[in-house]
């Protein structure tokens, strides 16, 4: 079958990997097909499945991206060996959220989130490391929820009651507004402050 890469949407990738196939032509199927300019600056989510990846086989795989402008957002293991490695804070696990999240539901985890879907107003995610969101973003998020100030909040309409990164806040403007954004946005911090920038 091979190495699998689908975009998600724009700007994250989903890499899964081949668990058939070793780490060395996994990593060779990848250079080939980030040669595309389509995957320039984007964010990766590395699906590894039940292969068990060394530190220095992260390193290669972190560089490798690094060097075609894609960012490692977070791993996704099923091999427990794996789980319990995954200390590092660029390798977060991720937690998958099929549908949209409804007003007044919560969602926490001890990792990055990634929702397929909306946020609506009144509704919570909070994550120890990074929140992206592949639809509105309505309600209130909250990343780096465990002091990570690297942490980012990611959405396809970035339009939330309130933003939350590690211990800083920013809430939406008190006046009405209509025109929601037709491109995507990221949070960060940044000199002591979050900022809000088209990706």
């Amino acid at each position: 079958m091979g190495l699998n890469i689908k975009g998600i949407t724009i700007p994250a990738l989903l890499i899964k990997f081949d668990e058939n196939l070793s780490f060395e032509d996994n990593l060779k199927e990848l250079e080939e097909k980030l040669n595309s300019t389509f995957f320039k600056s984007s964010v990766s989510i590395v699906d590894v499945g039940n292969l068990e990846l060394s530190d220095k086989e992260k390193r290669i795989l972190e560089e490798t991206l690094k060097k075609h402008n894609s960012e490692i957002l977070s791993y996704k293991f099923n091999n427990k060996k794996n789980k319990k490695k995954n200390l590092s804070k660029f390798t977060k696990s991720l937690k998958i959220i099929n549908k949209t999240v409804r007003s007044g539901q919560k969602i926490e985890y001890e990792g990055d989130i990634l929702i397929l879907g909306d946020v609506n107003p009144d509704a919570y995610i909070i994550a120890a490391g990074n929140i992206i969101v592949m639809g509105a973003l309505r309600g209130i998020a909250h990343a780096g929820a465990n002091g990570d100030e690297n942490a980012q909040i990611i959405a396809l309409k970035l339009i939330p009651q309130q933003l939350r990164i590690a211990g800083y806040y920013t809430r939406s403007p008190d006046e009405e507004n209509n025109n929601e954004p037709s491109y995507p946005e990221r949070a960060y911090v940044e000199d002591n402050q979050i900022y809000i920038e088209k990706i």
